[in-house]
């Protein structure tokens, strides 16, 4: 299906170049959302829609056709419904197809205090000493400096007219897969050959970015957000972010567990996990736990046949697939960890996004699996408190003439669309930018006075 170019119906004026559209491409379910950014990091919603993902397994494209499809029906009901012309859409990259490092880049000051040209410079040898990303295999989609050094301070946020003979950076930098997003701009343009990927946003990135408070991130706290194909964590700590990574597991690991354990088809499993499914038997009344139901299921050749399920039963099959889950991300969260600093405290636990999340109880089966490894000396570089949230897109706000329910837009797998819009805005106002001009020597007194001002306003602003 491709879309028709509509004819007017864009938000007006100055509106339109300030709205932003953000396309969260699952494995289940396809998101779009409209809106604009403040500068005070709110958004102001002006539409949302969602739609049943196609052509998609694990994070990964198995159909780009079906996919293509999926996306150019969910544009042109969006597009009709709210009157908003796609042209640009910010995606995003499940944390499996990205590759993560953190390096350092110095940099000689050149006249005595640090200019932005210095500061670029620093970061761009960063980017030169990467070693996990293979470049012919990545493309950077992210290189955000953690902190600066000078021979007088630690942990600079912004070096910029500092007095100093030599800089050094921190940099986070993130590659995506060149084919993923090769395919994933194929599938966007397919629809259109009026719409593009303006951006591409590694998901951890922002589904941070709409849930987490500074707070959290200073005293250290680590966000994963549970797809039905794939599972993103993030490890912050000081305000830095230190580790990214992702596995080709998420929700759809559970449903399989029960497919398995039932002999039943994977929609009827997702349907029993949604309607009856509990994180943990613990978690529920002597009545529940005990309680049968029945539902008719898929026995082949167009029969059905009624299966009674125990709600126990069925919570202890979700419980062991859970925390073959947990286990594995707590164990890769401790190897990412070591491998880049003795120690490690994270005060804020754990923030959990995506559908994954809101199996109910899944918050305390992760806290019963950190009690494992709390006293274990072979994780003992990594403290983390057992507190365990949800995370609740934040700093939303919706239109009058939207027509979207408050309660949609802020449940909890709605933090990486929500959060590509303000991570499109806002993630790269701190990193370098390559601006030929700023290597440029002033032209005289009141060259130099201007440039100093110019550089001012871009590091406060």
């Amino acid at each position: 299906m491709a879309i028709k170019k509509k004819k007017g119906g864009a938000v007006a004026g100055s509106d339109n170049e300030k709205l932003s559209v953000a396309l969260d491409i699952g494995s289940s379910t396809l998101r779009i959302i409209a809106g604009h950014v403040t500068e005070d990091l709110q958004i102001k919603v002006k539409g949302y829609l969602e739609y049943p993902s196609s052509g998609v397994s694990k994070g990964s494209i198995s159909d780009i056709n079906k996919l293509a499809s999926s996306i150019a029906y969910l544009i042109q009901e969006f597009q009709t419904k709210f009157g908003i012309t796609v042209n640009h859409v910010i995606t995003g990259v499940p944390g499996v197809y990205i590759c993560a490092e953190n390096q350092t880049g110095t940099a000689t000051v050149q006249n005595g205090t640090v200019s932005i040209a210095d500061r670029n410079r620093a970061i761009k040898n960063a980017l030169a000493g990467i070693t996990k990303i293979n470049t012919s295999e990545y493309s950077i989609i992210h290189s955000t400096p953690q902190s600066y050094m000078t021979e007088l301070s630690r942990n600079i946020s912004n070096p910029v007219g500092q007095y100093a003979r030599r800089i050094e950076v921190i940099t986070h930098i993130i590659g995506c897969k060149n084919f993923y997003k090769l395919n994933i701009e194929h599938a966007i343009n397919k629809t259109s050959t009026d719409i593009s990927a303006s951006a591409m946003i590694y998901d951890g990135n922002a589904a941070a970015s709409s849930v987490l408070t500074e707070a959290e991130k200073e005293i250290g706290v680590i966000t994963v957000d549970i797809g039905s194909g794939t599972t993103s964590a993030t490890v912050f700590e000081g305000k830095k972010q230190l580790v990214s990574f992702g596995v080709d597991d998420g929700g759809d690991y559970i449903t399989v567990q029960i497919a398995k354990a039932y002999s039943i088809s994977m929609s009827d499993a997702e349907l029993l996990k949604v309607r009856c499914g509990y994180a943990s038997r613990y978690l529920m009344s002597e009545e529940d736990a005990t309680f049968n139901t029945t539902m008719r299921v898929d026995a082949g050749s167009d029969k059905e046949f009624e299966l009674e399920i125990n709600y126990g039963e069925l919570a202890d099959v979700i419980n062991r697939a859970l925390n073959s889950i947990f286990d594995y991300l707590i164990v890769k969260i401790y190897s990412e960890v070591s491998q880049i600093t003795e120690h490690i405290s994270i005060g804020g636990g754990f923030v959990l996004t995506g559908g994954g999340s809101k199996l109910y109880g899944i918050d305390k089966v992760l806290q019963n699996a950190l009690s494992k490894y709390r006293d274990n000396p072979s994780y003992s570089m990594v403290s983390i408190n057992d507190k365990v949230r949800l995370g609740h897109p934040k700093g939303i706000s919706l239109s009058e003439d939207c027509g979207i329910s408050n309660q949609k837009i802020y449940d909890s797998d709605k933090a990486v669309v929500t959060g590509l819009l303000r991570s499109a805005r806002f993630e790269d106002r701190k990193q370098y930018t390559i601006d030929d001009s700023e290597n440029e020597a002033p032209k005289g007194r009141f060259g130099s006075i201007m440039k100093g001002v110019k550089n001012w306003f871009k590091n406060e602003f």
